[in-house]
């Protein structure tokens, strides 16, 4: 990814977590890695939004798994959060 289109992402989503929505200095470029064939850390082709460190790093232990998050989030609901 160029320098040019990462500043334009930033400026996209005005600074913020694409999922959070919290403004950070530091945005992560958030890709899938189930696009990227052969072991190649990123093609180019799977780059999705920016993110902070705490919600790619999130993402990535919950491996992209929107059941696996779902299963997280009601488990949170039962404990009352």
């Amino acid at each position: 990814m160029t320098f040019e289109r990462y500043t334009g992402m930033v400026d996209a989503q005005g600074g913020c977590c694409a999922v959070c929505g919290e403004p950070t200095e530091k945005l992560t470029i958030d890709h899938d890695h189930s696009c990227c064939p052969g072991g190649v850390k990123r093609c180019g082709e799977c780059n999705r939004d920016l993110l902070c460190k705490n919600c790619n790093t999130g993402l990535g232990h919950f491996m992209d798994d929107p059941g696996r998050l779902s299963a997280a989030i009601e488990y949170l609901r039962k404990w009352g959060k």
